[in-house]
């Protein structure tokens, strides 16, 4: 669980290590800015992965494999209609950066040229906490691991390709980890479908679309945000 809480922040600061061998100070600043902010949002989305895992755990601990692909489906709706709401308010977030911040316009500039790029990443990201979520309820504990590993060596490499090779800057770094996100998504639902193999667990499961669990899900998710914060 370690491993699932630090994969977007290890992002930031490896956008923001190669950023700064660029030796201005402006780009640090609002690369820094910008993906402290990225950090926080999808920190606080945190509460899919931990509604997913206790869910499926309990799932798994009653060998209910119908419930386990439905929890899975509507959990990643309700991750994607999270990361659709945080693009849609990604305006307002923005002016908040302007009113809560110190920074100069310089800085700024480069903060919501991060943020506009990265912000894009949200339904990859918030997808990938209930894929680990899932591989967590059903004992997976490697999972995380690799997918650590895959995120964070395809950033560095596009991190070095972007903004060293192509010199795209602090927007070079904010598509590595755009794109770092969706590979990891790939990569995440790949595993999550062998291990449905694997247990017999088959993905094309009817009726979970319920009004129902799906009120109760929101319910439990709510709650863990509110304890969250």
């Amino acid at each position: 669980m370690i491993l699932s809480n630090i994969t977007v922040p290890l992002l930031g600061i490896v956008d923001t290590a190669v950023i700064g061998h660029l030796g201005s100070a402006h780009y640090l600043a609002g690369i820094a800015l910008g993906s402290t902010v990225i950090s926080i949002l999808f920190w606080l989305a945190g509460f899919l992965r931990m509604s997913t895992t206790g869910l499926v755990a309990q799932a798994y601990g009653k060998n209910d494999l119908t419930q386990l692909a439905a929890l899975l489906k509507r959990s990643l709706l309700l991750a994607t209609s999270v990361a659709l709401l945080l693009i849609l308010l990604s305006p307002l977030i923005k002016h908040a950066i302007a009113y809560l911040s110190a920074a100069n316009s310089d800085v700024l500039n480069e903060a919501y040229r991060y943020f506009s790029i990265r912000i894009y990443s949200a339904p990859a990201a918030l997808c990938n906490l209930v894929l680990l979520g899932w591989m967590l309820g059903v004992h997976y504990g490697r999972g995380p691991f690799y997918l650590l590993l895959v995120t964070n060596i395809t950033n560095i490499v596009l991190d070095i390709y972007f903004v060293v090779y192509l010199d795209w800057a602090v927007a070079g770094a904010a598509w590595a980890s755009l794109i770092a996100d969706y590979i990891a998504l790939v990569f995440a639902l790949l595993l999550v479908v062998q291990l449905a193999k694997k247990h017999g667990i088959s993905l094309a499961v009817a009726n979970w679309l319920s009004v129902e669990k799906m009120a109760a899900l929101l319910s439990l998710n709510r709650d863990i945000f509110i304890r969250s914060l």
